[in-house]
C-alpha cells in the first residue's frame, strides 16, 4: 500500500488560509456584531486575519462592537494563530500516522525550532502543554486582580483573565477594553502579568523547553544538563533589547507620555512599553502622543520582533543577532562568524541576509502602496502601521480604522506575509542544496 505524502507548503497555505476564510464568515454572521446587520465582508476578513496572525490591528473596537460569540472566535483564532498553525496541523497528522517527506519534517524543523525532529510527537504534546499551562497561570492571577481592581462578577472576571491571558501570551495584543491596557498602567500586578506572559510567549518554545530541563542547580554539568547556543542568543538579544527599549521610552517620553506620573509608574510603563513593541501589541501609554525619537525606537525594535518558535513575529532576534556577529567578524577581521565558544555555519549567515534582505523589501514595496491610497496620511504614521503589521505587532498611531478598502487589503497582505514569510523561509531552507555541475572561476567585487 502507497502511503501518502504530506507536504509542508500546502499544510501551511491551507491552514493560514482556511483558518481565515472560516473566521471571516463566523464574524460576518449578525449575532457575531452588536450592530444591525452584518459585518462587512473587508472588515471581517482584516479582522480574522489580525487574529490568526497574531498581530491586533483593528478597525473596529473589539470589546464593543462584537458580540461575546465573535469575541470567541477571535480568541479562538488567537489561540491557533499563536500556537501555530503548522504545528497544530502535524500533531494532527502524527496522530493520524501520516508520513511527512524528508523536505517537510525540515519545514517543520526551521518554524518550531527543531533541531531533531525525532520526537516531534513528545514536542507538540510539550508545545500545548506548555501554552495551557502558562495561559492558565496567567488567567488566574487576572482574574483575582480583576475582581479586586475592577470588581467584576465572577463570570466576567473569568471571560476578561482568559482573553487577556491568550491575548498576552500569543503576542496578539486584542483587547477587550478600548484603550488597550491604559487603564491598568497604574496596576503593578496587571502591567507585570501582562509583560511577563508577552516575554515568554516570545522566547520560542523550544528556549522554554531547554530552561525548563536546565537544573542550574546542580554542579556537574551531566546532571544538569546545558543551554543550548540557541537558548544563549535568545536570551542575550532578548535581554539586551529589553533594556534598550525600557531605558530609551523612560528616557525619551520622561516630560512627555510619561510626565505627571510617580516615579514608581513611569519606571513600570517605560518597562511594558519597551517590552511590547517586540510583537505584543499592548500600550499602557498612547502611542500617538510619543516623540519621533521614541516612535523610530519602537519600530526598531518591531522589526526585530520576537525569537524563533515563538508566538511572535518580526525577522527574529536570532537573525537580527547573526547579522550583528557578522559584522563584528568582518570589522575584526575573523574568518569565522563565532558566538558562545561555538562557530557559527555560513549557511546560518545567508539565510539570516536573506532573510533580513528580503523583509525590508517587502517592507518597502508595501509602504510604497499605502503611500498611493492612504494620501494625506503623514509619512511616519504609514512607516509605522506597516512595520507594524508586518512584524505582527499591533500597535498603530491611529490611522487603521481610517483606511480605505484598498489600505486594508495592502495591511492584510502585510500580516499575512508578516507571519507566513518565516514558514516559507523554512522551507527554502529545507531544501536540498544543489551543486552546479560546472565551477565557474571566481572573481571579486567591490562593495561599500
Amino acid at each position: 500500500m502507497k502511503t501518502r505524502k504530506i507536504n509542508a507548503a500546502k499544510i501551511i497555505a491551507g491552514s493560514f488560509l482556511g483558518a481565515i476564510a472560516l473566521g471571516t464568515v463566523l464574524l460576518s454572521l449578525p449575532f457575531s456584531t452588536v450592530t444591525e446587520g452584518a459585518m462587512p465582508v473587508v472588515n471581517a476578513l482584516f479582522t480574522a486575519t489580525s487574529a490568526i496572525c497574531v498581530t491586533g490591528l483593528t478597525v473596529v473596537d473589539t470589546g464593543s462592537y462584537f458580540t461575546h460569540f465573535g469575541q470567541i472566535v477571535i480568541l479562538c483564532l488567537i489561540q491557533v494563530g499563536g500556537l501555530g498553525i503548522m504545528t497544530l496541523s502535524t500533531f494532527f497528522l502524527v496522530l493520524l500516522g501520516k508520513r511527512l517527506q524528508m523536505k517537510d519534517l525540515f519545514a517543520i524543523e526551521g518554524s518550531i525550532g527543531k533541531e531533531n525532529i525525532r520526537g516531534v510527537k513528545n514536542l507538540v504534546r510539550y508545545i500545548l502543554a506548555v501554552t495551557i499551562g502558562i495561559e492558565f497561570t496567567g488567567a488566574v492571577v487576572l482574574f483575582f486582580r480583576f475582581i479586586q481592581y475592577e470588581h467584576y462578577p465572577v463570570p466576567r472576571a473569568i471571560y476578561h483573565a482568559i482573553f487577556h491571558s491568550v491575548s498576552a501570551f500569543c503576542n496578539a495584543g486584542f483587547s477587550l477594553y478600548s484603550d488597550s491596557i491604559t487603564r491598568f498602567r497604574g496596576d503593578i500586578v496587571i502591567v507585570t502579568v501582562f509583560a511577563v506572559l508577552v516575554i515568554c510567549g516570545g522566547l520560542g518554545f523550544l528556549v522554554l523547553l531547554n530552561i525548563n530541563n536546565y537544573k542550574f542547580w546542580k554542579r556537574s554539568i551531566l546532571q544538569k544538563g546545558r543551554l543550548k547556543l540557541q537558548t544563549k542568543v535568545v536570551l542575550s538579544i532578548t535581554a539586551i533589547l529589553l533594556i534598550c527599549g525600557f531605558l530609551g521610552t523612560l528616557f525619551l517620553e520622561w516630560n512627555n507620555t510619561l510626565g505627571g506620573m510617580p516615579v514608581k509608574e513611569k519606571i513600570l510603563n517605560s518597562f511594558f512599553q519597551g517590552t511590547t513593541p517586540r510583537t505584543a501589541g499592548f500600550n499602557t501609554l498612547v502611542v500617538a502622543q510619543m516623540g519621533m525619537p521614541t516612535l523610530w525606537l519602537m519600530m526598531f525594535l518591531m522589526f526585530i520582533g520576537a525569537s524563533p518558535g515563538s508566538t511572535g513575529g518580526g525577522i527574529k532576534t536570532s537573525t537580527f543577532m547573526m547579522m550583528f556577529a557578522n559584522a563584528y567578524s568582518i570589522i575584526k577581521g575573523k574568518i569565522n562568524v563565532q558566538l558562545f565558544g561555538r562557530t557559527i555555519p555560513k549557511r546560518v549567515i545567508q539565510e539570516a541576509t536573506c532573510i533580513m534582505a528580503i523583509s525590508l523589501g517587502f517592507i518597502f514595496i508595501l509602504t510604497m502602496g499605502l503611500l498611493i491610497t492612504q494620501k494625506g496620511t503623514g509619512f511616519l504614521k504609514i512607516v509605522f502601521e506597516v512595520c507594524s503589521a508586518f512584524s505582527n505587532v499591533g500597535l498603530s498611531m491611529g490611522i487603521t480604522p481610517g483606511l480605505t478598502n484598498i489600505g486594508k487589503l495592502i495591511i492584510i497582505a502585510t500580516m499575512l506575509i508578516g507571519r507566513i514569510s518565516p514558514l516559507t523561509m523554512a522551507l527554502i531552507v529545507g531544501r536540498k542544496t544543489e551543486l552546479p555541475a560546472i565551477g565557474y572561476p571566481m572573481e571579486t567585487v567591490m562593495v561599500g
